[in-house]
């Protein structure tokens, strides 16, 4: 599969989707704005975060649950998108929904792909896994690999140990979302877009749309991503309940601008957050 259609001005917004961010933010796509970005309630039976913030070149839109409209309101509409969509908004968001025992996290980066965009290197060491495979997995360090969901996965077995996966679950109907995990030692030579494009790969010959998201401070992550076709289409801020309600923080940023790079603390000690607990399965 080889690029052939998709517009890299533009971000890559395929039909589904844009049914995917309907169906999150329970409006149609003409309920985003700016100036102010609009908040809408939620129906009470929506499935989905309790608070999802979507930002599109066409505006941005707040969904959230009816009992914080009053106090998000005066937040969201006195922030610019650009200040919204950051660790920044996160925190201000977590003011409202945190003592609810629902943290904030975002931005979070979307990407989808299809057959328009793909570019699977087609790697030999690339192995597909079977269910007992990935039932043997070690999930707590392929974290992000859908413990206990994925339905296909794609590995790279070196000395007879599993060094990258690209673990594949249901997304909705006609989407189905890439994790990928690369161990240290592994990385820097290519398997994490080895296993990436495996997965996509097999996604789209299904008929169906690859998505995968990250983070803006995982720099290697969103490299992987877009290498091997997929494209990014919004950004997307969102409340969960995991840590029992506690604030979870965002790392510092991974990676270098390119390789041997030179990197240093910008700032001193003092700009380090002593308030941050360690995770607690850690």
């Amino acid at each position: 599969m080889t690029q052939n259609s998709y517009d890299p001005w533009q971000p890559f917004l395929p039909p589904g989707a844009v049914a995917m961010i309907e169906a999150t933010v329970c409006a149609g796509l003409d309920s985003f704005g700016a100036d102010p970005i609009p908040v809408i309630g939620r129906p009470p039976d929506a499935g989905g975060p309790a608070l999802a913030a979507i930002r599109l070149d066409r505006g941005s839109l707040v969904s959230a649950r009816n009992d914080w409209l009053a106090a998000l309101r005066p937040v969201v509409t006195n922030m610019h998108a650009e200040m919204l969509f950051s660790v920044f908004g996160a925190y201000e968001l977590a003011g409202v929904t945190q003592p609810d025992g629902q943290s904030a996290w975002g931005p979070v980066f979307f990407f989808f792909g299809d057959d328009s965009t793909w570019c699977d290197p087609q790697d030999p060491r690339v192995v597909r896994l079977s269910q007992d495979d990935l039932s043997a997995v070690d999930y707590a360090r392929f974290w992000h690999c859908f413990f206990g969901e994925a339905h296909d996965g794609y590995g790279v077995i070196e000395d007879g140990e599993l060094v990258a996966l690209a673990a594949v679950c249901h997304h909705g109907e006609d989407i189905e979302e890439i994790g990928m995990d690369v161990m240290p030692e592994a990385r820097g030579r290519g398997v994490g877009r080895a296993v990436v494009g495996a997965a996509g790969s097999a996604i789209i010959e299904r008929g169906h749309l690859a998505l995968a998201t990250t983070s803006p401070w995982n720099v290697p992550s969103a490299r992987t991503l877009r290498s091997a076709g997929l494209r990014f289409s919004y950004s997307q801020m969102m409340s969960f309940d995991g840590f029992d309600g506690a604030f979870p923080m965002p790392a510092q940023p991974l990676g270098r601008p390119y390789s041997g790079a030179r990197m240093v603390n910008y700032y001193p000690a003092w700009a380090m957050n002593l308030d941050i607990e360690p995770r607690p399965d850690m």
